[in-house]
């Protein structure tokens, strides 16, 4: 029987060619715009190399230093001193890491150039400085070397990581494991190349990567008694569960650090430490709560596919009213109530999963065609980033099922109620109708 009804609608679906084309495109484009919105949103947040413990991960990105008499404050990054006594002693997370963000060393030293000992080519490169602990928190695929070493790191060697494209630029080739390259006219060793990082990965995007302790003049300050500098916390917990004991614990090291000094205090702000969709929700509006965020973005997917859903079933409305004498027909042949509705929630149902189809695939072309809108850092802008997508970023089936799932609902609700109001209508009624 449903065989026969999908026939019957392929062949309305061609004869009412304008109907058809309205219906799957507002379908298509409610489909695409929920999709572009979760396919973001999955690249920022889900487990993708590097960024593989995303979803049991705090982030730390800055402090707040508060004169103690409240006639002043600072808000920046982390000094290594603050670094060191409220972070690196936790005993609950299964591991600490520091880094800095590229755009905060740009600003602090000015444009960063890298190029061979002796040589005249330099390369505008985007740093970022890290501990030992780095490497082992993020999943870099190498293709030589590894990582600088603990003792390294606490030694203050200067090693270097660099990216495969950095590499080829400087040297021609990747195979450079101990040779050395020029970072603003200061000499580092090369212990590894990575493969390219996307910038979508905006917790450890960079062209190379040095130990902080090589930068001591950037990640401390004399400001605020030592408290601020440029250094942001990784911390990663042995599950989610233990965040509550991790955040506690915070909190003991912080008042235990405020102790030791005179003028200033240390204080978390503004939701400190972050999760990582929290993280992305604060980039997106810093002025709003993270949750508050969450909220207005579901609110606006579901505008995106309730809105094309009410239109439908206007226009499914005034079909209905130019079908009546054939529904009419169909009763006097015999066609009962809820074969007439059967048969139109198929015709809608053909045109909702051609439409979901071709939504799918325009979210696709649109994310491809906007990543560096949608997906960009929202810092050097003006370095002609390439955002890279890898397809780990762009699969995620089950949003799409649950967008089609609540797209196909809506659209059959709407094709319900015009249609059941027309089956209402008595059949000589129906086959008078004009």
């Amino acid at each position: 029987m449903y065989k026969q009804y999908f026939r019957q609608a392929w062949n309305l679906m061609t004869q009412n060619r304008f109907y058809s084309t309205v219906y799957i495109l507002g379908t298509g484009m409610a489909i695409a715009m929920v999709m572009v919105l979760a396919i973001v949103f999955h690249a920022r947040t889900a487990n993708i190399a590097p960024e593989i413990h995303r979803d049991r991960m705090l982030l730390v990105p800055r402090a707040a230093a508060i004169k103690k008499d409240e006639q002043g404050m600072m808000n920046s990054n982390l000094s290594r001193k603050t670094v060191k006594e409220c972070f690196y002693t936790l005993q609950t997370p299964e591991l600490v890491a520091v880094g800095t963000n590229p755009d905060n060393l740009n600003y602090l030293i000015g444009d960063i150039y890298t190029k061979l000992p002796g040589g005249a080519d330099q390369f505008k490169t985007m740093v970022m400085s890290t501990d030992a602990n780095f490497w082992k928190m993020f999943q870099f695929s190498f293709i030589h070397g590894n990582g600088y070493l603990q003792a390294d790191f606490e030694s203050g060697i200067r090693k270097v990581v660099l990216s495969e494209t950095m590499a080829r630029k400087i040297f021609g080739k990747t195979d450079v494991i101990n040779q050395s390259v020029m970072v603003n006219e200061i000499e580092y060793n090369i212990s590894g190349v990575v493969k390219d990082v996307s910038s979508v990965m905006s917790l450890v995007y960079a062209d190379i990567w040095v130990p902080y302790t090589t930068l001591s003049s950037v990640t401390e300050t004399s400001n605020a008694e030592n408290i601020v500098g440029a250094l942001q916390v990784y911390i990663l917990a042995k599950e989610s569960a233990d965040f509550p004991k991790i955040r506690k614990e915070m909190e003991q090291k912080r008042l235990l650090y405020n102790t030791s000094l005179k003028e200033y205090q240390y204080e978390f702000r503004d939701g400190i430490p972050y999760t990582q969709k929290e993280f992305v929700l604060r980039e997106m509006d810093y002025r709003e709560k993270p949750h508050v965020l969450m909220w207005k973005y579901s609110l606006i997917g579901l505008i995106f596919l309730l809105v094309p859903a009410v239109n439908l079933s206007g226009l499914t409305s005034s079909r209905m009213r130019k079908r009546i004498s054939e529904l009419g027909i169909r009763k006097a042949f015999g066609a009962n109530r809820n074969t007439l509705i059967s048969q139109v929630l198929v015709e809608n149902l053909l045109l909702t999963f051609i439409g979901g189809t071709i939504g799918l695939i325009l979210s696709y072309i649109l994310i491809l065609g906007l990543k560096g809108l949608l997906l960009g850092p929202n810092y050097y802008t003006n370095m002609n980033i390439n955002v890279k997508l890898d397809p780990e970023m762009m699969i995620n089936f089950p949003i799409f099922i649950y967008a089609f799932i609540v797209c196909v609902l809506l659209n059959l609700l709407s094709a319900f109620f015009p249609v059941w109001r027309a089956t209402k209508i008595s059949i000589v009624e129906a086959i008078n109708d004009k």
